[in-house]
């Protein structure tokens, strides 16, 4: 039987790409310029093949298949990242999150370059190097806002404060952490991933010159605040177990978005009305 610790992992993981990247897809045909139609596009096709690739270790363990698993769940079985969920808005806080998230994605799967299991670790190390072209992506985005005029920096600048708080939730604690890391599969808890991950994007943001509040949007969703110099201040009087998704935590648990539900009735309607079907 599948370790409950593995699976929910996988499912985190996979879920997000999924997830995120069915929303990137969303701006074929409709970004601002032909250059990013197809950056887009090809962006979201790879994070869709990332999630298959998570859900084929699932499907492998549980002797399914990882259509099944990607696509034959209920709303509330998927565990991705509500940030992953939110719809794109406009194109400054769909490059706030694309930056916000990617970072986030760096972090983890340098974790798990180190983790126990063999395959997860390959797997880690191949996406790892194919997303380096999506951060890069989203970084030269930064940098190009953050020389350009006054007001579009303005509003990635506030896109990047509405979306920071769910961006650190996206280390919101993983069902059966401890078990996954006392063997060694998370090598490094969410805990410790999600201060690596303040540090550093606390610290790009600073170099950017980008002014962003990330006190006020971490506080707004997470039992943690965020100082710009990416220290920690935790508030014991939060909880993520019993946070709505309205907070921007949540998702590792399957409370999602009322966003969510209309995006997955789109995303599984073909799977659902073929059953058994092939392609």
């Amino acid at each position: 039987m599948m370790d409950d610790s593995l699976r929910a992992l996988l499912l985190a993981l996979g879920d997000d790409e999924l997830i995120i990247g069915h929303r990137h897809s969303e701006w074929t045909g409709h970004a601002p310029h032909i250059e990013e139609d197809v950056a887009f596009s090809s962006i979201a096709q790879d994070e869709i093949g990332h999630a298959a690739a998570f859900f084929s270790l699932v499907a492998d363990m549980e002797g399914s298949d990882p259509d099944a698993v990607a696509l034959g769940r209920k709303p509330e079985d998927y565990r991705h990242a509500i940030l992953c969920e939110r719809p794109n808005g406009d194109w400054g806080y769909t490059l706030a999150r694309h930056w916000l998230y990617d970072s986030a994605d760096d972090v983890r799967l340098e974790a798990l370059e180190e983790s126990s299991h063999g395959e997860l670790r390959a797997v880690a190390a191949k996406l790892r190097r194919e997303e380096r072209y999506h951060l890069l992506h989203a970084e030269m985005w930064m940098r190009r806002v953050s020389r350009g005029p006054v007001e579009a920096r303005a509003r990635v600048a506030d896109a990047l404060t509405d979306a920071f708080a769910e961006a650190v939730a996206v280390f919101e604690p993983l069902e059966f952490e401890e078990d996954a890391v006392r063997s060694g599969l998370l090598p490094v808890s969410t805990d410790a991933l999600r201060a690596r991950y303040v540090e550093r994007t606390t610290r790009a943001l600073d170099e950017l010159g980008l002014p962003v509040d990330v006190t006020t949007g971490a506080d707004r969703a997470a039992e943690f605040v965020a100082s710009a110099a990416g220290d920690l201040i935790v508030d014991e009087s939060r909880n993520f177990e019993t946070r709505d998704p309205s907070s921007g935590a949540g998702g590792r648990r399957g409370r999602h978005s009322e966003e969510f539900g209309a995006l997955w009735d789109e995303m599984t309607s073909t799977y659902r009305d073929n059953p058994g079907a092939t392609w």
